[in-house]
């Protein structure tokens, strides 16, 4: 067996603890870039999402002159620019919107739907609710999930409303490109915050 001086296994310890170094920068250089990598899509995706919620709002503002006045200054407004009746019946999320408050975006909401209802007129098509009281919206802001319907107080804008009969706690505005819809439950659907395990549905 070859003698080693302790100066020689001095160096040979500091070579390996060298390169063990080299191999643990390298694991954690690509484990932040892949953080890095997530944490951009995540906020292109937020940056698409906010123009297509303000775009939805400007769109419900121009094809319903009570939308015009009711968003002029509520307590907040929630916004869902595409719900797609497919995902609702596949039983997972139907959309994902914003809430705005003071002219700003707040958080990230998805809605879906429950089995029971799920033929009884839902289409595809923009949903905007306008929160008119604090506690209409602390509801939603502060519970696991919300429910949305005449339980919740929401109140669906007919599409001949005008800004003084439209009134409620909560006003909802569903349209597609045909306009408003004012036919369509909304007992069906719950709304719960973007990033967090849907609520259970039994």
């Amino acid at each position: 067996m070859q003698n080693v001086s302790p100066n020689q296994w001095r160096k040979r310890f500091y070579m390996l603890y060298k390169a063990h170094k080299r191999l643990v920068m390298s694991v954690f250089a690509v484990f932040s870039f892949g953080v890095v990598m997530l944490d951009a899509g995540a906020a292109y995706a937020d940056s698409v999402l906010d123009k297509k919620v303000m775009a939805t709002l400007q769109q419900c503002q121009q094809i319903s002159t009570s939308c015009a006045e009711m968003t002029k200054n509520p307590v907040g407004i929630l916004v869902f620019p595409s719900v797609v009746k497919a995902d609702l019946i596949i039983g997972g999320s139907g959309g994902k919107g914003a809430l705005i408050e003071h002219g700003k975006i707040t958080g990230y909401y998805n809605i879906g739907a429950g089995s029971a209802g799920l033929q009884a007129g839902i289409e595809n098509g923009s949903q905007v609710y306008v929160f008119n009281t604090t506690e209409a919206l602390a509801k939603l802001k502060e519970g696991p999930d919300w429910k949305v319907g005449a339980t919740a107080g929401v109140t669906v804008v007919a599409a001949d409303a005008n800004a003084s009969s439209a009134t409620g706690d909560i006003l909802a505005y569903i349209f597609n490109s045909k306009g408003l819809n004012a036919g369509i439950s909304l007992d069906v659907f719950d709304v719960w915050k973007s990033g967090k395990e849907r609520p259970s549905q039994s």
